[in-house]
């Protein structure tokens, strides 16, 4: 993820007066003086902002621009969609397709139809650059990553805010963070085709079904030599471009692998700084292993306490202008320190692990034990997937398989809703699919589990400071380490005593024996509660005097509650508390520059 931005503005081909439309709010746009034009065809300018703009390359043919970071995968076979040859260029679908297929990175490609046929946008199956798309009038249309950026006078006609989409982002993020918050604003989900126009077809050209199961019964030594293989090409990919990156070490596994990917490939030396937050309580000192990380790479760890200063209402309302709730950057103390550390210290990148827990699924679920029967039927039985699963839950075998069984009659996937909104508005989001998820019984359950987790990746690349101040960087969410490791079968990829079993046996030689063999990493919650309830003299009145409460969204009873400093000790919810201000935050901004939709409106005044 670059820093900047970019904004395209998109016309029919065969009508002049749209055409000439287009070329003049262009024409503006160059004048605003923070926008400078990258690129342009006959359908379309391409417009790019920011400390570090995007790089943007033409199709041949006339095909259309791709903006953002495209690479090639190695052993793609026939010619390239980058290859005036290629047949592939001369239609988005077969575009898209081969673009998904032969490269990855975060792009977005803007692709042309033959004869005079509209434009139409493929979002790269990552999710890294955000795509906001809606209609001028007169046939132009605008493309872009930050409707806060974009000029009011190139904002969308009628904008107003749908209450509807609001109250599924509060209840479940990880469901509806596709979905726009704003009436008049189109998003295109990550892996799918969009065409412009009001009357323009969604065509999902990438999803993570997919890839489930193409493992099959392969080797798992091979599958494993491969799965570090395609970690140390994105790291090498993803860090080359910077001279100086942060690397965040928690302490626990993932980090860990990434941390051994950047030696192994050569880039540890661009490293400014190994850096690892600790909490004041033992459970959230991870010291002594991020430090026997760096200890392996010849490096020493910078770590240091996380800060505990009360949150402010300011805290919020800093990131209130993006097109979504702020939830990557709920943490202030340590965004914006992320973000000085980035400016004065000689680096332009942040590189973690983020994404490690859905693609190697870590979570404790019986839901690897219903998938190992899935494969083996009753002879799972004797398999000691069970009892390891057993073990992880801290309950016996005979609970799992009530478990399983229950799943079988349909009683779904783990409920995703937080506790703090209104019943009404839980009872809703209950019903939620996001887009990715593929229909009950065509994939496995803990396949569907772990879909659902890297969908929820996509918060991850969501507006913060740091993100602001530099690039993200993510090597294990890179989509050919997303595709391996959704072939990999649940069993083998997450059943064992240890979690994540497979990648530790993979990535062994590379990770401090004490990072290997802990059964269980620390954990920050405790410090978050304490947080928050050294916050509550701003978060009391914020939330429950709030937007969000007064539009019947949040359950002023239930948010009363989690408010209290002895609920916060028994029964923490932190980050639902957190991400629910920067709700508020975000409702509270744009509420004063749109109305409410009249199709969606508040449920309550």
């Amino acid at each position: 993820m670059r820093r900047g931005g970019y904004l395209a503005l998109a016309w029919a081909a065969d009508d002049p007066v749209a055409a000439e439309r287009g070329h003049a709010l262009g024409r503006r746009l160059g004048e605003d003086g923070s926008w400078r034009a990258a690129a342009s065809t006959d359908r379309l300018s391409l417009w790019t902002r920011g400390a570090a703009p995007p790089p943007v390359r033409p199709l041949p043919l006339a095909g259309g621009v791709i903006v953002g970071d495209l690479y090639p995968r190695p052993g793609a076979g026939g010619v390239s969609v980058l290859d005036p040859r290629c047949e592939a260029a001369r239609r988005p679908d077969a575009m898209a397709r081969r673009l998904s297929r032969d490269h990855w990175g975060g792009y977005l490609a803007l692709l042309h139809g033959p004869g005079a046929e509209g434009t139409q946008v493929f979002r790269d199956p990552s999710g890294a650059w955000d795509c906001l798309v809606w209609a001028l009038g007169d046939r132009v249309s605008v493309v872009t990553c930050d409707l806060g950026s974009a000029p009011a006078w190139l904002r969308p006609r009628q904008m107003a805010l749908d209450w509807d989409a609001v109250a599924a982002f509060v209840a479940a993020p990880t469901l509806a963070c596709h979905a726009s918050l704003i009436e008049g604003v189109r998003t295109v989900t990550p892996g799918d085709l969009v065409g412009l126009g009001p009357q323009a077809a969604s065509t999902p050209v990438w999803r993570p079904a997919d890839f489930v199961g193409s493992a099959g019964a392969g080797d798992l030594a091979a599958i494993a030599g491969e799965l570090v293989r395609r970690v140390d090409a994105a790291t090498q990919a993803l860090v080359s471009p910077h001279e100086g990156v942060l690397v965040e070490l928690s302490g626990g596994l993932d980090s860990a692998i990434v941390a051994g990917a950047l030696g192994a490939v050569g880039l540890d030396g661009r490293v400014r700084q190994w850096l690892n937050r600790f909490g004041d309580r033992p459970e959230g000192d991870e010291r002594a292993y991020a430090g026997a990380v760096v200890a392996r790479l010849g490096a020493e760890l910078s770590a240091f306490p996380k800060p505990f200063p009360p949150l402010a209402d300011g805290d919020f309302a800093e990131l209130a202008g993006a097109a979504w709730p702020a939830l990557n950057g709920a943490d202030a103390p340590r965004d914006r320190d992320m973000a000085r550390r980035l400016t004065s210290g000689g680096a332009t990148a942040i590189v973690s692990g983020q994404g490690g827990d859905a693609i190697f699924l870590q979570m404790p679920s019986v839901l690897v034990a219903a998938d190992e029967f899935r494969r083996r039927g009753w002879a799972a039985l004797g398999s000691r997937v069970l009892a390891d699963v057993a073990r992880r839950n801290r309950t016996s075998v005979w609970s799992v398989l009530a478990e399983v069984h229950r799943g079988r009659r349909g009683s779904g996937l783990p409920a995703m809703t937080t506790s703090l909104v209104a019943r009404g508005v839980a009872a809703d989001a209950d019903r939620l699919a996001h887009p990715w998820d593929p229909e009950p019984g065509a994939v496995d359950p803990g396949k569907r589990l772990q879909i659902r987790a890297i969908a929820n990746s996509h918060l991850d690349y969501g507006d913060c400071r740091r993100r602001r101040a530099g690039d993200l960087i993510y090597p294990l969410l890179a989509q050919p380490v997303v595709e391996l490791c959704l072939s990999i079968p649940t069993p083998d990829l997450a059943g064992g005593a240890y979690d994540r079993p497979f990648a530790r046996a993979a990535f062994a030689d590379r990770i401090p024996d004490c990072v290997r063999q802990r059964r269980y990493k620390g954990t920050l919650t405790s410090y978050f509660a304490r947080w928050v309830a050294g916050s509550l003299d701003a978060l009391r009145p914020y939330l429950l005097d709030g937007c969000l409460c007064a539009a019947g969204v949040l359950d002023r009873k239930r948010l009363e509650q989690a408010l209290d400093p002895a609920q916060l000790i028994l029964q923490p919810e932190p980050a639902d508390i957190l991400n629910a201000a920067m709700a508020e935050a975000w409702v509270r901004h744009w509420q004063g520059l749109v109305p409410d939709s009249a199709r969606a409106p508040r449920r309550k005044s």
